[in-house]
């Protein structure tokens, strides 16, 4: 089935050329034409989180930080080589959400490593 989606904010319409989404930067622009039966538009669905070595991480892992973090808005410090176990992904793939020491915080993938 063809149709129009907006390269801006990934909208799809059926019949219609622009975007009528209210926040879309694109909004008066054409939209594209579209064959894909997934909605997706060409885009991959999977998103490949990877740690600082370069090693895939997934739901569920564990894993240690390389180096000291400070965390922002407070002096505690989250020494090298703390382990936080049960990782989940986040839509982005530089962050994981984890738990340090009770503590519920978000990670960036390029100061861990998995264990």
């Amino acid at each position: 089935m063809t149709h129009y989606y907006c390269p801006g904010c990934m909208g799809t319409l059926e019949e219609i050329s622009i975007c009528e989404t209210d926040s879309c930067s694109d909004q008066y622009e054409l939209m594209q034409e579209c064959n894909c039966s997934n909605g997706m538009h060409g885009q991959t669905e999977e998103i490949i989180v990877k740690d600082s070595n370069g090693n895939i991480l997934n739901d569920g892992d564990n894993v240690a930080t390389i180096k000291d973090l400070t965390l922002r808005g407070s002096s505690q410090v989250i020494k090298q080589g703390t382990k936080a176990s049960k990782i989940k992904l986040t839509d982005n793939p530089e962050e994981i959400d984890c738990k340090i020491n009770g503590t519920a915080i978000v990670l960036r993938t390029e100061f861990v490593k998995k264990v």
